[in-house]
């Protein structure tokens, strides 16, 4: 044997002690790894690299599943978050339409209010000219009083004398006849005006009475009107006070929502760097394109992908996929072969309830590529099936945050949602 042959012979005798020291090497990381851990590491893995063993982070399927799990958890919590908010706005809407009947109902009570206080005001008014009438009367009736004594002390006299004395004192027959005619006028005069008096003191002192009585009830209706006021006034302050606090729970409702939405869009990105990954490990079962069809037989659209007015909260949201016109039980069909990633079914075979999409599943269609289809009634298909293009995989419904029987349907790059109309023939 020459010398070269022997130098062969030891060099590849090295690089076999080299590859095995390496091999036990990794063999006892491996070890401490399970030593300290307590379980077995099953993401990680060991692939050859230029013929030596190297532990790398391998990416499972599993691994994709549990990260969209957590994505999906994280917005169906925010779209919980978005109907107590959605709650929460009709609540505050109550409230307001119930205040402004409250202030338009005391601005009603306060205009009777003042209309009563001036009909109290003119009451009362008309109380005191009674009252002053009244006096009047009775200092009138307290004159004629006196004048009437004066003449009845004159009478007095005359009636007290004979006929004869009246004659005797009269300077004539004619005299004596005037005498006593005048003795008689005077007595009938003033019987009339002490019972013409007497009458407008009975009358003064029913008008005070009257309008003495008047102003009473109508104090009383303006009491009662005031009562009133105050009550709607502290209606008015309690349904102040309880919209201010249903607007203080709809912002911290929103600021949970967006803190949700946020944890969703990292775990988003979390989903596409694993799933990018993991393709990109098992690129030989990829294939370098997918060819969509439509995912049911009708293809009407009903509202398309983009910012839109949302049909359930009114407010401007931005839509995710495109809804497409159909019946309750209609056929919804795989939009391309692929893997079944996703199935939630929070109401099994029922047309309506739950939130967020509802009952829904997602089809990975390799490179990167995935389709998801909800508000569905049923999913026919479970988590790791394949599909194949126009396969039967559930029945529309309108399950979720849904106003109608329809499919929303999304197409998505590495989890990024895309138009679907760009990739539908």
């Amino acid at each position: 044997m020459n010398t070269r042959d022997t130098s062969v012979r030891q060099n590849k005798a090295g690089q076999d002690l080299m590859r095995k020291a390496a091999m036990l090497f990794v063999s006892l990381i491996c070890c401490i790894l399970v030593t300290t851990s307590g379980t077995w590491l099953t993401s990680k893995g060991v692939v050859a690299v230029g013929g030596v063993p190297v532990l790398v982070n391998a990416v499972s399927k599993d691994d994709i599943q549990n990260a969209k799990n957590k994505r999906d958890a994280a917005r169906a919590e925010a779209q919980r978050a978005a109907d107590t908010i959605s709650q929460l706005e009709d609540k505050k809407t109550d409230l307001q339409g119930e205040l402004a009947k409250l202030n338009a109902a005391s601005e009603e009570q306060r205009a009777q209010y003042e209309i009563i206080y001036a009909q109290l005001e003119a009451a009362l008014e008309e109380k005191a000219n009674a009252l002053d009438e009244f006096i009047e009367a009775q200092e009138n009736l307290e004159q004629q009083q006196k004048l009437f004594t004066d003449r009845i002390t004159v009478m007095f006299e005359y009636q007290n004398k004979s006929t004869l004395e009246v004659l005797l004192e009269s300077d004539s027959i004619a005299g004596f006849f005037t005498n006593m005619e005048l003795i008689t006028l005077i007595a009938d005069a003033d019987a009339q005006a002490i019972d013409m008096l007497q009458v407008a003191l009975d009358d003064a002192e029913l008008q005070a009475e009257i309008k003495l009585q008047y102003a009473d009830e109508m104090q009383s209706i303006a009491d009662e009107k005031q009562r009133q006021l105050d009550a709607l006034k502290a209606l008015i302050g309690t349904t102040e006070a309880t919209i201010d606090d249903v607007s203080t729970d709809i912002d911290s409702w929103e600021a949970k929502e967006d803190e949700l939405e946020a944890y969703a869009d990292s775990l988003g990105e979390e989903v596409k760097r694993l799933q990018k990954q993991y393709d990109l490990e098992h690129s030989a079962k990829t294939v370098g394109g997918v060819t969509f069809n439509w995912p049911t037989y009708n293809h009407s659209i009903t509202s398309y992908y983009g910012n839109r007015v949302h049909p359930v909260y009114g407010t401007v949201k931005f839509h995710s996929g495109i809804d497409i016109g159909a019946g309750y039980g209609d056929t919804i069909m795989a939009a391309a072969a692929g893997t079944v990633i996703t199935v939630s079914e929070p109401v099994e075979g029922q047309n309506k309830g739950g939130s967020g999409y509802g009952n829904y599943c997602i089809i990975d269609h390799g490179n990167g590529y995935s389709t998801l289809y909800g508000h569905a009634r049923d999913i026919y298909v479970y988590n790791g099936q394949y599909v194949y293009a126009g396969q039967a995989i559930g029945e529309v419904g309108s399950t979720g945050t849904s106003t109608g029987a329809h499919l929303h349907f999304e197409v998505r790059i590495w989890g990024e949602t895309k138009n679907p109309l760009n990739y539908l023939p």
